[in-house]
């Protein structure tokens, strides 16, 4: 009996042996599988931050790009409103000027647009009555003494102007109001008054 037990307890050894190797090697695969998967969740787990952290970045520019594209056209807006203003008060400082500056500057200006010296001035009811006659006067005698035709004539017909005049011919018509002449030279005085108002 002693030898069976002998060999029982030689087999039970072994078995215990073999038991814990398969365990040992168990638990290896274990660690190795948990190794593994705790990798594979690292790295997915990095990609979405990597992905979310790119389309942030992408958005952010996106968002940045509109709110300067935004900010321009508020500028641009606002500068252009300037300009309008500043064009506005022009116009309205030369309705205002004093009368006699007012005379002149509108007798020069009918000197330089006036093509036959025959033409008719009409002016804005108000301008008629204060200084028609005055400006029909001035730019008669200018034109004569550069040596042309002076027969402008005033009409009684007025025009729906601010200030200024029309000025009237045979099949032809000048529009001399500030307004006019404002619009005229817009373009090329919107450089100068930009670099006054905002340089």
């Amino acid at each position: 009996m002693i030898g069976i037990e002998k060999i029982i307890a030689h087999i039970q050894a072994e078995s215990m042996a073999e038991c814990e190797q398969i365990e040992r090697a168990a638990l290896a695969e274990c660690g190795h599988i948990r190794e593994k998967h705790t990798q594979a969740a690292q790295d997915e787990y990095q990609q979405l931050i990597d992905a979310g952290t790119k389309a942030a970045a992408q958005r952010l520019e996106r968002l940045s790009s509109l709110a300067a594209l935004e900010a321009k056209k508020q500028v641009l807006v606002t500068c252009l409103e300037m300009m309008d203003a500043a064009f506005a008060l022009a116009a309205k400082k030369l309705r205002t000027l004093p009368e006699s500056a007012y005379e002149k500057f509108l007798a020069s200006l009918a000197e330089a647009a006036v093509i036959t010296g025959k033409e008719t001035m009409v002016f804005s009811a108000a301008d008629l009555k204060k200084v028609g006659k005055a400006v029909q006067s001035a730019a008669n005698a200018g034109l004569a003494d550069k040596g042309k035709i002076a027969q402008l004539t005033l009409s009684e017909k007025t025009a729906d102007i601010s200030g200024g005049f029309i000025l009237q011919g045979d099949g032809f018509e000048v529009n001399c109001s500030i307004t006019a002449l404002i619009e005229r030279y817009r373009n090329e005085l919107t450089p100068e008054v930009s670099a006054m108002l905002f340089d």
